[in-house]
């Protein structure tokens, strides 16, 4: 009988478990984006490097908020820095969405509903955040082609690539509030960099 040590076993599991996650996840995500009612979040891998994760806020601590047109996301301006965060109702949809993709009967194996499950409650409080831009590290702000535009600097757009199923965020505002969002935004950078 052969004994295994337990940085082995522990190397072995955690193999195991990445497999399961690659192969599961996959599934989890599809049923979840597939249901009329549920939630996907996407971010393209073209994040900014000034951008950073926070807590999430309440609407009503931002020194003016707006809310997509279906509930589901937020822009904050807050003193010195930009957050986009899902609203209540957004996050509320997204776990309804997990939990019913982690049941699914397209996920057959017992095994296969534990780890997504795992998975699932482990990307839960993650999803609790936002993400913070610096007001002093932005170029640009304007509402034109029914998007709102937030760029740094050097031209390159900020939150260009966040998506709720499969909706741009960035496009997901009437065109009153983007306009008045960026009318602040540019207001709030001019006035914290000449402070």
């Amino acid at each position: 009988m052969r004994v295994h040590s337990f940085g082995q076993i522990s190397r072995f599991a955690c193999i195991v478990a990445a497999a399961c996650v690659l192969v599961v996840l996959p599934a989890v995500a599809q049923d979840a984006g597939s249901k009329a009612h549920g939630t996907t979040i996407s971010m393209g891998s073209a994040g900014d490097s000034t951008a950073h994760v926070v807590s999430r806020l309440p609407l009503k601590s931002a020194a003016f908020s707006i809310v997509s047109e279906d509930g589901r996301s937020a822009l904050l301006l807050m003193d010195t820095t930009i957050v986009a965060q899902l609203t209540d109702r957004g996050l509320s949809a997204l776990h309804q969405s997990a939990d019913s993709a982690a049941k699914s009967d397209k996920v057959e194996n017992v095994f296969a509903r534990m780890v997504a499950g795992a998975v699932m409650g482990a990307l839960k409080p993650m999803l609790d955040h936002g993400v913070a831009y610096h007001l002093r590290d932005l170029g640009s702000a304007q509402y034109e082609s029914g998007r709102l535009m937030l760029r740094n600097k050097a031209g390159k757009e900020v939150f260009g690539k966040m998506s709720i199923n499969g909706k741009d965020v960035m496009e997901s505002f009437s065109p009153q509030d983007a306009r008045e969002f960026a009318r602040r935004a540019k207001a709030a950078s001019v006035k914290l960099l000449s402070s």
